[in-house]
């Protein structure tokens, strides 16, 4: 009874050897719990936010036919603005990237629109165009070339790579009208011949009236 309200001595010596309570152990592992679901999070949030960049530059790579983002040089802008000296009527950029053709169009003159399949360029060529003051006459869309008609646009400029170049002159030629012209950057068109070329290098252009073409089709 002596000492009843005391612990007991084997007890105290154990507390005073540095044992450890249930109950620290029970906060430590949650304490190393809510670290591990902050990590998970950390590291699922940054995944998910690269699959949504990388995404839609990725996706135009595994269609059958490439046409990868190369932004035009100041040289190719004023060659394209060139041969569409004293042309009138809408204009079309085909792959209009981060849009400084459309908005070059637009700054001379032209109601313009870019088709883009990127997401992330349309919408950042859509504030350029807000920036520069042009977004009234400067349009962006995201389309897939291929699904698109041209026989409303009368300047169609193209940014395009050899693969593609056939299909598409076959596509121009059922669509477009005879006034039509069609200014070709960096690869011309492989059957048609060009009325007019300035440049030189990869600031190469060419321009084809469609009228000229048609007639020297076979």
């Amino acid at each position: 009874m002596e000492g009843g309200g005391g612990a007991p001595p084997e007890v105290l010596e154990e507390n005073e050897s540095g044992c450890v309570p249930a109950a620290s152990h029970g906060a430590n592992g949650l304490k190393r719990s809510s670290w591990g679901f902050l990590f998970t999070g950390i590291v699922g949030g940054t995944l998910v936010a690269v699959y949504a960049v990388a995404t839609p530059f990725l996706t135009p790579a595994l269609r059958k036919i490439c046409l990868p983002f190369v932004p035009a040089t100041t040289k190719q802008i004023e060659n394209v603005v060139k041969m569409l000296h004293c042309r009138t009527g809408s204009l079309v950029d085909i792959g209009s990237g981060d849009g400084r053709i459309v908005i070059a169009a637009a700054k001379a003159g032209f109601r313009a629109v870019g088709y883009e399949l990127n997401p992330w360029l349309v919408w950042y060529s859509r504030y350029r165009a807000w920036r520069e003051g042009v977004q009234d006459s400067a349009k962006f869309y995201i389309s897939d070339l291929w699904k698109v008609t041209f026989s409303q646009y009368s300047n169609v400029i193209v940014f395009g790579v050899p693969q593609m170049m056939p299909q598409l002159e076959e596509k121009l030629t059922l669509e477009l009208k005879d006034d039509a012209r069609v200014i070709a950057c960096r690869f011309p068109f492989p059957h048609w011949t060009p009325d007019h070329v300035t440049g030189e290098g990869v600031d190469t252009v060419w321009a084809y009236d469609v009228s000229t073409v048609r007639g020297k089709r076979p």
